[in-house]
């Protein structure tokens, strides 16, 4: 699965490997999924440097030496590949025909596969800033703590699961993610929000903080090791052996376990782990 962990590890992947380098050709399969055309696009970006590479929620951001942005976001994708050869014209002919995305750099290229769509942005700092003001705030920023957890979910009446996943109040956790972020703190998905109290928020807090971080850590090779709920209805949890349970909370699926997870949390988030 592609979620935050993952396009986090991807951002720095480009930035250890393409950062300071010149755009050499921009491959896109379907004009559509940019917001100017291809010829416009292979004008404004052949030729600009990658200063950094941001993530913002689910998006990656190509932050450029002419001080525009190129931000991508992509929706269920099967497969994200940085690739490290030259691009020369059989690889552009490859690419058109395997791949849905592919940048070429200076000293290599960057080419993604298996999305269901792809959104390709060339704008302004001012205009990446105005789509980001309905974003809520990074999990991980510096200000994140159990209060600003509480100050933006209290006044929201739904269940965890569905606070956890409105991008306007937290940005990049998905519906898949806030039943790992549940589960750590050990609490239900389907808990209600206004029922909590400071220690829920606290543990919280904690699971948040510390799944992500984990999980940004964590190696390609032991990625799905993170995910101790996702997609394992009836398998047995990881820390008591219980089978894990469904329900759907406004027609997403919510998997928990019924033994470590309560309306209100038993331990601090971090002892769960």
């Amino acid at each position: 699965m592609w979620e935050l962990p993952e396009i986090e590890r991807e951002r720095k992947k480009l930035d250890q490997r393409f950062v300071g380098q010149r755009i050499r050709a921009v491959k896109l399969q379907k004009e559509s999924w940019a917001n100017v055309t291809l010829t416009e696009l292979q004008e404004q970006l052949v030729g600009r440097q990658l200063l950094y590479a941001e993530r913002r929620s689910k998006s990656i951001i190509f932050h450029l030496d002419d001080g525009h942005r190129l931000m991508l976001n992509m929706t269920s994708l099967g497969q994200l590949t940085t690739h490290t050869h030259d691009f020369n014209k059989d690889d552009a002919q490859d690419a058109q025909q395997k791949w849905q995305l592919s940048i070429a750099f200076d000293d290599g290229s960057w080419s993604i596969a298996g999305a269901r769509s792809i959104t390709l942005q060339w704008i302004s700092a001012r205009e990446l800033d105005e789509q980001l003001k309905a974003v809520g705030p990074e999990p991980l920023s510096r200000n994140m703590s159990p209060a600003l957890l509480k100050q933006r979910f209290e006044k929201r009446r739904s269940s965890l699961k569905t606070a956890l996943s409105n991008p306007a109040l937290i940005a990049g956790i998905s519906s898949t993610l806030a039943d790992e972020i549940a589960f750590r703190a050990g609490l239900l998905p389907t808990v209600r929000i206004e029922t909590l109290n400071d220690e829920d928020y606290q543990a919280l807090y904690h699971a948040l903080t510390e799944w992500l971080k984990d999980s940004f850590e964590a190696e390609d090779s032991s990625a799905d090791k993170i995910y101790a709920v996702a997609n394992r209805a009836g398998a047995h949890c990881v820390q008591c052996d219980s089978v894990l349970e469904e329900t759907q909370i406004n027609g997403r699926q919510a998997v928990f376990c019924s033994n470590c997870q309560h309306e209100h949390a038993q331990v601090p988030a971090h002892a769960s782990k």
